[in-house]
């Protein structure tokens, strides 16, 4: 197969993960953690994370494809497509770059960094424009038996509110059955309501479909606004094998 024809054949297989993400999310689907793990997808692969999270007042759609074709470097590139009661929707674009330098191994731990951008292109009164710039470290230690802790530490930097900010977050994750996976998860920004969130992973397709969902709330409820804070998500993910 000649170059050309190599590179139309990734393409297509990358639009043809996009679109069945594009299908999940229009049936309410999602992403469970938002701790990251240590690992980058598969390399000469991709994967698409799509879900759907909602709350008394709002909704959010992601989807986030992204392939690992150099370097153990993961790129991604998503949107975001939320409303909320009483504003006009809005409209979000992910660019983010995650490179793996530790491998995870079993009964040991890795770890690697994760830089992005999410900015808001919806148009704004003023042309105002609503951007974040973050850097994640994401560490992962095995616990045994398909069992793992995550720890992320990190930095935000919202441009349009002029302020930088600590991240963190903590979540474990551990199987209930060959094809089920619990987790549970706490994290939080400077600044913010730390916030947690428990859930469920089914495995569809061993390794190639997954589908999941969460359900969260802020931990000091009393200190914010109570039930109408508490949200639940769906979502799927899709691995590809490898393109090349």
């Amino acid at each position: 197969m000649s170059d050309t024809l190599l590179k139309i054949s990734k393409l297509l297989t990358a639009m043809l993960i996009a679109l069945m993400s594009l299908i999940a999310t229009q049936a309410d689907a999602a992403r469970p953690l938002n701790t990251d793990d240590a690992n980058v997808v598969d390399p000469k692969s991709c994967q698409d994370e799509s879900w759907v999270k909602k709350s008394k007042s709002s909704i959010e759609r992601w989807i986030v494809p992204g392939c690992n074709f150099f370097a153990d470097t993961e790129i991604s590139l998503g949107a975001n497509f939320q409303s909320e009661t009483g504003l006009e929707s809005s409209r979000y674009q992910l660019m983010q770059a995650k490179k793996r330098w530790r491998v995870l191994e079993p009964g040991d731990w890795g770890f690697s960094t994760t830089l992005g951008t999410l900015r808001n292109t919806t148009q704004l009164p003023g042309n105002v424009e609503v951007r974040d710039v973050y850097l994640n470290v994401p560490i992962t230690t095995s616990l045994g038996q398909d069992r793992f802790l995550h720890l992320n530490v990190g930095w935000v930097k919202h441009k349009v509110l002029g302020y930088g900010a600590k991240t963190w977050g903590m979540g474990v994750e551990a199987p209930l059955s060959t094809r089920v996976i619990g987790i549970l998860e706490t994290y939080g920004e400077g600044k913010q309501a730390t916030k947690y969130q428990v859930g469920l992973r089914f495995w569809v397709i061993p390794q190639r479909v997954q589908i999941d969902t969460t359900l969260g709330n802020v931990l000091n409820v009393s200190s914010h606004t109570g039930p109408t804070q508490r949200w639940f998500s769906v979502g799927l993910r899709l691995l590809s094998p490898a393109l090349y």
